[in-house]
C-alpha cells in the first residue's frame, strides 16, 4: 500500500470540518428565555406581632447580663447534673471572667468550703491564669491561705507545659509545688525539651535555699555544661 499524502489527510480533515458546521448551521437556534424580574414591593404592610426591643431594653439587658450569668453559674456549681456544671463552666465561665471578672472573685468567696467550692475555684484559676496572669495572681493573693496555694499549684500545672518560667516563678512566689515533686518534673521536663532556655535561668538565680535543689537537679540533666 501506497503511504497516504499530506494532500490527502489535509483534504479529509476539511471536508469533515466543512460537514460539522453545515449540520450545526442546520440545527434551530434556542432562544433561552430571560430571567423574571421580581415583583413590584407590596403596597400592604403588616404589623409584626413580635415586640422589636427598643435603645432603653438592649442598654438594661446589656446591664443585667453579667448578673444572669452569674446566677445560672451558681447554679450549676451548686447542682447535682455533671452536664450542666460542664456547659457552665465551657460557656458561662469565659464569658463571665470576660465580662465582669469581679463577679466571679465575689461568687468564690461565697462559696462555703467543700467540693462546689474547690470546684469553681481550680475553674476559675485554670481558665484566668492563660488569660491574664497579672490579674489571676492578684486574685490568688486576695485568697485564704488554703485557697491561696491550691489555685497557685491549679495555675502553675495549668501553664508549666506553654511557660515552665512562668510556672516556677509561681512555685517560688506562693511555695507550692516544691516539696511535693511538682516543681521537679517540671524542672527535668525542661531541661531536657529547651537546655539553653534552662541554663539561662540558671546561671541568673541567686542561691537561695528553695532554688538551691532545683539548680543542682539542672546541673544533672544537662550535666557538665551547667556549671
Amino acid at each position: 500500500m501506497k503511504p497516504t499524502s499530506a494532500l490527502t489527510i489535509i483534504t479529509a480533515t476539511l471536508v469533515a470540518l466543512g460537514a460539522a458546521y453545515w449540520i450545526h448551521a442546520r440545527e434551530p437556534r434556542r432562544v433561552w428565555p430571560k430571567p423574571t424580574p421580581p415583583p413590584p414591593a407590596s403596597p400592604i404592610y403588616h404589623d409584626v406581632k413580635e415586640n422589636m426591643p427598643s435603645e432603653a431594653d438592649i442598654e438594661r439587658e446589656a446591664r443585667e447580663h453579667p448578673a444572669r450569668l452569674e446566677e445560672a453559674l451558681q447554679d450549676a456549681v451548686s447542682s447535682q447534673d455533671s452536664k450542666w456544671r460542664e456547659a457552665a463552666f465551657v460557656f458561662l465561665l469565659p464569658e463571665l471572667l470576660q465580662v465582669e471578672p469581679q463577679r466571679l472573685v465575689e461568687l468564690v468567696a461565697r462559696q462555703a468550703p467543700g467540693p462546689a467550692r474547690d470546684l469553681l475555684r481550680t475553674e476559675l484559676a485554670q481558665l484566668w491564669i492563660g488569660r491574664d496572669a497579672r490579674a489571676a495572681v492578684a486574685w490568688m493573693k486576695s485568697l485564704g491561705e488554703a485557697d491561696q496555694k491550691a489555685a497557685a499549684l491549679t495555675a502553675l500545672t495549668t501553664i508549666a507545659p506553654a511557660n515552665p518560667l512562668q510556672a516556677i516563678g509561681l512555685a517560688l512566689e506562693f511555695d507550692v509545688g516544691l516539696r511535693d515533686g511538682t516543681v521537679d518534673r517540671l524542672v527535668q521536663l525542661w531541661a531536657a525539651d529547651d537546655p539553653p532556655a534552662a541554663r539561662r535561668w540558671l546561671e541568673t538565680q541567686p542561691r537561695e535555699p528553695r532554688i538551691d535543689p532545683l539548680r543542682d537537679r539542672l546541673r544533672t540533666r544537662m550535666g557538665s555544661s551547667g556549671d
